[in-house]
């Protein structure tokens, strides 16, 4: 669990990038003041695929990468669906479950890219970095590192040689000395 307020966890220009967006993504929904000549599914399609990117990035790149994609899958996966609901409920505009699915599927195909980007370029960097610094924990100082160490080991009932990132899980030590 994470035990830092919200705010440490974001990156600030982009969780105000994604509300700057999602401001213009309620306009275009919910209003008829912008007339935007694109085809209707295309605008779902790019508008939650650019909110899912924005939100996957707007959390720090210390956090656990699981914790993240997990929150992001469940906010973007409720907004996609939610935002058809909320659009019906607002307006006359009808709900339109083709709507809903060029929202899962922008959604669906920015993320791939964004985890793609994520795994293969941003995520090395930062190892790079921390070899480079000499910590395991590139963003955290020798005290906060080493509670953090402690703080894993007395949650998960495990030695420190089990958390280390080089060690393998116990099950794949028992199957090489076998």
């Amino acid at each position: 669990m994470w035990r830092t307020p919200m705010a440490a966890r974001l990156r600030l220009p982009v969780a105000a990038a994604l509300c700057v967006w999602m401001a213009l993504l309620s306009i275009l929904g919910f209003t008829r003041l912008l007339a935007v000549p694109v085809p209707d599914k295309a605008q779902h399609f790019v508008g939650f695929g650019v909110f899912g990117v924005l939100t996957f990035f707007s959390f720090r790149a210390d956090i656990p990468r699981r914790k993240a994609w997990t929150a992001t899958c469940v906010l973007v996966g409720a907004a996609c669906f939610f935002s058809e609901v909320l659009q019906r409920v607002l307006t006359t505009r009808p709900f339109e479950w083709g709507d809903v699915a060029s929202n899962f599927l922008g959604t669906a195909t920015f993320l791939f890219a964004a985890w793609m980007a994520d795994r293969w370029i941003l995520q090395p960097r930062l190892s790079a970095a921390a070899v480079a610094g000499g910590g395991r924990y590139w963003s955290l100082d020798a005290d906060e590192q080493a509670s953090a160490d402690l703080e894993a080991a007395g949650e998960l009932g495990l030695e420190l040689d089990d958390i280390l990132a080089d060690s393998p899980p116990p099950e794949e030590r028992r199957h090489v000395s076998s």
